[in-house]
This record gives C-alpha cells, sequence and structure tokens, in this order.
C-alpha cells in the first residue's frame, strides 16, 4: 500500500510540474501575442470568474474525498457522484447566469467597456472551471492517476495549441477567447462522460438528505477557500479598481507567483500525518524537529530561486513575458520575496492538533489586515503599494500562527523554528546575491549573447557555488526526514 501511495504522489506530482510547465508558457505567449489592453481585460475576466466562483461552489469539490472515499460500495459511490453533478452543474450554470447579470457593475469596476463583448465567457467558463476541478479527485479516489495525469496534459496542450493556431491564422482576440471557451467546455463535457463510465453510469439526483450534508460539510470548507482566494487576489482587485487595464495586466503577471511552492507543499502533505501522530503521543519535540528539517530543506532551495529572481528580475521578466512587461519590475521583485514565506505551511502544527478554527479566524484576521494595507499603500506608495501590503500582511498572519503554535504545544517560540539555520541560509543568499550583481553590472559579458544569456550563466555559477556549500545540510537533513518518514 506505501508503494501505491508513493507511486501515485509522484505521478500526481509530474503531472502537476508538466502541466505548470505549459501554463506558463502559455502566459509567455498571451504576453507575446496579444497586446497589454487584451491581456488585461482577459486577467480581469478570469480574476473576477475565480473570486464568484469560488464564493459560489460552496467548497464542492473537498467533498469529494469526504463522501467518495467513505462510500462502502459501488452504489453509494454512484449516488453520491449522481447528487454532486447535479449540484455543481446547477451552481455552474447558477454562477455564469450572476455574472452575466453584473456584466455592467464589472464593466463600472474595471472600467472597461471592451468586457462586456465577453458576457459568453462569463456565462459558460465558471459552469466548465466548476466540472473541471473535480476531476482530478475523483479519479484519486478511484485509482486512476494514469488516466489522470494524461488528462490533465491532453487539457494543457489542448490550450496552448489554440494560442498557436490563432496566431498562425492570425485571428484576433475575440477568436482566441471563443476558442478557449470552447476546449474547456469540451473537457468539461467530457467529464460527465468519464465519470459515468467510472461509476457505471451518472442520473440527474435530488437526494435532499444527502445535498444537505455535502453542504453542511463542505460550507465550512469553502469559506475558508473564498478567505485564501480573496487574500490572494485582493490587490490585483485594488490595482483592477485604481488603475488601467494595461497596468494591471502587467501587475497580473509581475504578481504571478513563480511555481516553487510545490516543494513545500509535498513536504506538508507527506508530513503531516506523520506529525499528526507524533503529537497525538506527546511527542511535541520530535514533531518540532522534523517540521524543523523540512523547513530548511525546503527554504534552502526556496531562498536561493526567490533573491535569484529578484537579482535577475528583469531578464527574467523579458525571458517570461517581454519588454512591454518591465514596468512591473518592482512588484515582481517583491513578490519574489513572498516566496520566502511559502517554505512551509505554517498552520501545520495547528491544523495537526485540531485547531482548524483558529487557521480559518487568523486567515479572517489576515484577510482585514490586508484589505486595509493594501489601501493606505496604494495611497501612499502608489502601483507597488498592494503588493508590498499583501507581503506585509502574509508575515503578520504567519508569525501570529507561530506564536500559537508555541502556545499550544507548550514549546517556547525560539525552539519552534529553525530561526538560525534560516537566517544564515539567508545571510549566504545575501551575500551570494550582492556579488553576482556587482558582476552583472561590472562585467561586460552581455554583449557577447545579451542580458538574458548573461543572467542565466551568471545564475548557474550562483546555483553551483551555492550547491556546493550547502551541501552537507542538504544530506543531512534530507537523511533525517528519511529517517523519520519511513
Amino acid at each position: 500500500m506505501k508503494q501505491s501511495i508513493a507511486a501515485d504522489a509522484v505521478k500526481l506530482t509530474t503531472s502537476k510540474v508538466i502541466t505548470m510547465l505549459i501554463s506558463m508558457i502559455s502566459a509567455m505567449l498571451l504576453s507575446r501575442f496579444r497586446t497589454l489592453e487584451e491581456y488585461g481585460t482577459y486577467s480581469q475576466l478570469l480574476l473576477v470568474i475565480n473570486l464568484v466562483t469560488t464564493i459560489l461552489m460552496l467548497g464542492l469539490p473537498n467533498s469529494i474525498n469526504f463522501f467518495l472515499a467513505r462510500a462502502e460500495n459501488d452504489k453509494e459511490r454512484r449516488v453520491f457522484l449522481s447528487v454532486y453533478y447535479t449540484i455543481s452543474t446547477v451552481l455552474g450554470l447558477f454562477t455564469g447566469l450572476v455574472l452575466v447579470l453584473s456584466t455592467p457593475l464589472i464593466v463600472d469596476y474595471f472600467r472597461n467597456p471592451f468586457i462586456k463583448d465577453f458576457m459568453y465567457f462569463f456565462a459558460v467558463y465558471p459552469w466548465s472551471m466548476i466540472i473541471l476541478s473535480s476531476i482530478e479527485n475523483v479519479l484519486i479516489v478511484y485509482h486512476r492517476t494514469n488516466f489522470l495525469m494524461v488528462f490533465r496534459i491532453m487539457n494543457s496542450v489542448a490550450l496552448l495549441f489554440i494560442i498557436f493556431i490563432v496566431e498562425l491564422l492570425g485571428w484576433g482576440f475575440p477568436a482566441y477567447m471563443g476558442m478557449f471557451v470552447f476546449v474547456e467546455g469540451v473537457f468539461a463535457l467530457s467529464v460527465y462522460s468519464i465519470v459515468g463510465k467510472i461509476s457505471e453510469g451518472l442520473t440527474i439526483s435530488v437526494d435532499k438528505r444527502l445535498i444537505k450534508g455535502v453542504l453542511e460539510f463542505s460550507i465550512p470548507v469553502g469559506l475558508a477557500s473564498v478567505i485564501g482566494v480573496l487574500n490572494i487576489q485582493l490587490d490585483k482587485m485594488v490595482i483592477g479598481k485604481f488603475f488601467s487595464v494595461e497596468e494591471i495586466a502587467i501587475y497580473t503577471n509581475a504578481a504571478r507567483e513563480m511555481p516553487v511552492t510545490i516543494i513545500a507543499s509535498s513536504l506538508t502533505a507527506v508530513l503531516m500525518p506523520q506529525i499528526a501522530r507524533l503529537l497525538k503521543e506527546n511527542k511535541s519535540k520530535e514533531a518540532v524537529n522534523i517540521w524543523g528539517d523540512s523547513i530548511i530543506l525546503s527554504y534552502t532551495l526556496i531562498c536561493f530561486i526567490s533573491l535569484g529572481l529578484f537579482v535577475f528580475a528583469p531578464e527574467v521578466i523579458s525571458l517570461l513575458y517581454s519588454k512591454k512587461y518591465l514596468p512591473g519590475v518592482e512588484v515582481f521583485r517583491i513578490y519574489s520575496l513572498v516566496l520566502l514565506l511559502r517554505a512551509t505551511y505554517f498552520g501545520m502544527m495547528l491544523n495537526a492538533i485540531g485547531k482548524t478554527k483558529f487557521i480559518f479566524y487568523s486567515s479572517l484576521a489576515s484577510l482585514g489586515v490586508n484589505l486595509l494595507l493594501n489601501y493606505v499603500f496604494y495611497r501612499v506608495l502608489g502601483f507597488v503599494g498592494p503588493a508590498i501590503a499583501t507581503f506585509i500582511s502574509i508575515s503578520m498572519i504567519q508569525l501570529y500562527q507561530l506564536i500559537a503554535t508555541a502556545i499550544n504545544i507548550k514549546i517556547e517560540l525560539k525552539y519552534i523554528f529553525p530561526w538560525k539555520d534560516v537566517g544564515v541560509i539567508t545571510v549566504i543568499n545575501l551575500i551570494l546575491g550582492v556579488i553576482f550583481a556587482y558582476i552583472k553590472a561590472l562585467v561586460p559579458i552581455e554583449t557577447l549573447n545579451g542580458e538574458v544569456c548573461e543572467s542565466i550563466v551568471l545564475g548557474g555559477i550562483w546555483a553551483i557555488i551555492y550547491l556546493l556549500i550547502m551541501r552537507k545540510q542538504i544530506i543531512d537533513k534530507w537523511k533525517n526526514l528519511s529517517r523519520n518518514t519511513n
């Protein structure tokens, strides 16, 4: 069983990495092929749909793992899936209707009349988004991870392919949006077929008792998800309100976090059961030590990537999105530093001892702080203000969760988090970052192959030196985790 779980985890991680890379390539191509106004409109549409869909879908996808895994036989699974897809289809169509009716308000908020041309996108995409979000959980429960990999990759490749088709045929932005929603709709329809085949038949079902149970489970989780999404998207909403369509396009790409948090999320998924067991057995110090080792291992890599992105920010933006997005360099640098705060899940210990309500309330507090700081910093600092507000609000809530963890498991704050190791890693990267920033400024390597190639070469040398310095610690921490999690 352990080997099966490990194999599934590797497959899922591999598919996530592949789809993330394809998604980044898609963003790179859209940034180059579309104007700032078009990309800004695209960003506004997705921003609104993500927010409204998260609110109205009531955390439904989270109910799949719980109810489907607990079902005692195939009939119970089929009944649940029939109810689930009936609810989610109705909610998806209702969300689309709400967005279509709200289009004038959305246009006024963003001051972008171009949005009115894409009411069909509001009508259809929320439904396809909700249906597609379910397939991963269903296929995992049915142990169809190979099929899940293929489905995810095919979906990502299809979306990438239409970018090339539209560009090669010289079609405009409306054609791209139409093809985008068509492809997502086709894949969403295929979900009904796939799930129906696996479960041996889906029907329209309105089992009031089961619906009540599903909603009672999913709504609290959904509220936490809403807060999380609002926290992440809040600065973009502020930028969208007070700045132009072109500026939100720049901010959206500059604020796009690089996909390195998969390291921390993978470690969290593996460690959570082990830490929960240790805390249940009152082995708090052992749990803290394991968590500390995982933080150091994750932070070692993330810190290097974060400061590397900070130093070479102009070249990274030019490579990923083109030079027309260079006005977002400072925002990109701030979000590169936000990566430092993603080295672990700071609520892990609290989650493991069942303090989920505290996590929810602290997330709510974080949203309040973020909202206040976003507006104040926008007024004081302008375009970069909301990004700085996001960094500060995340830092504050993480410190608060560490203090709460120390109190709840009765271990001093100085021992809860590997402050010294994290400080040393940060200083090493700061020193190397300053050195390579000076080398970049003083040595004219860019005259040979351009600034992007220069940054890649310097970044590679930085990585080799850093790996040599940190090699022993990486090996030691990895051995500790391997010994404790086997």
